[in-house]
């Protein structure tokens, strides 16, 4: 007979999604000595290496924990509502949910809050980071669910499609490709580029130029949309984007003219995806079907 404790399983679980012993301790309001015991000792009676430690990038799982990841948290899942009194039907447990930097902050708050609403037992863990780091998390199993667009993710990947989001031309609000109703990326070409410089962001957008035999002024190169958004908006250059938030204008208040491209270019789909290898559980199932009803 196996013999392991609900505990041990939610540090383990807390170490894949925050990635680490140290991250997990905090999350739980532990000690870190008390974390790595708990895996130590889950490892020991499944008889099973978990991790595979490394210096460099912290923690990374075996295939074995890959397999356990999945057992775990429907384990923990189901010991959450024994007891609870729940309606029936009702969902508890935990889901993981990373989202790409860039669009998390536009669809997530939303998204939670309609998920929550309709499942209030259910607690989400977010993460956030570039097109790289949502395939990883994917991959890995860091997290079940993946906010991201399409172009982060493979071919056998389940996903279902939130929204489109064309690429557009960001300007500083009196530049003069402002006045026009349309911009080219000839013309976006001729300009100093303020280039979001981020793994697969930055390739896509590049290859939106070379796609036209177009190479383009990269004036400064920046990790994250808002910052590329205050430098349009103080006249430091050009940018090309997807994203684009409800107000048109940077983080210290000064306007930025969004205008559509004038070729007629593939719009980006916005996807949740699925983590591979594995039947979606009853809470990824909820959180898809609760998004799509979102709209």
């Amino acid at each position: 007979m196996i013999n392991f404790s609900l505990r041990q399983l939610q540090y383990f679980v807390a170490t894949v999604e925050h990635g680490g012993v140290s991250a997990a301790a905090r999350a739980c309001h532990v000690s870190q000595p008390s974390v790595s015991l708990a895996i130590a000792q889950l490892e020991a009676a499944l008889g099973s290496t978990l991790f595979r430690r490394q210096a460099s990038r912290g923690v990374e799982l075996t295939t074995a924990g890959q397999r356990v990841l999945a057992q775990a948290r429907d384990i923990l899942g189901q010991a959450a509502a024994l007891g609870a009194g729940d309606a029936p039907g009702e969902l508890r447990g935990q889901l993981a949910l990373i989202c790409f930097q860039d669009l998390g902050p536009y669809f997530a708050p939303r998204l939670l809050a309609g998920f929550h609403a309709r499942h209030p037992q259910v607690a989400v863990t977010l993460l956030e980071g570039d097109l790289a780091t949502v395939q990883r998390a994917l991959r890995s199993g860091k997290a079940e669910l993946a906010l991201t667009y399409e172009l982060a993710i493979d071919a056998q990947t389940a996903r279902c499609t939130l929204a489109e989001l064309a690429p557009y031309a960001l300007l500083p609000a009196d530049h003069p490709l402002a006045a026009q109703a349309s911009v080219s990326l000839a013309q976006l070409a001729s300009q100093p580029l303020v280039l979001e410089d981020i793994p697969h962001t930055r390739e896509y957008l590049l290859s939106l130029f070379w796609q036209q035999q177009l190479t383009p002024r990269i004036a400064q190169t920046v990790q994250s949309f808002e910052m590329q958004r205050g430098l349009v908006a103080h006249g430091y250059g050009v940018a090309l984007s997807c994203t684009r938030p409800a107000g048109d204008c940077s983080y210290d208040g000064l306007a930025i003219a969004c205008r559509p491209l004038t070729e007629a270019l593939p719009a980006q789909r916005v996807v949740l995806a699925q983590a591979p290898g594995a039947e979606a559980s009853p809470l990824v199932a909820a959180f898809v079907a609760s998004a799509q009803a979102a709209g």
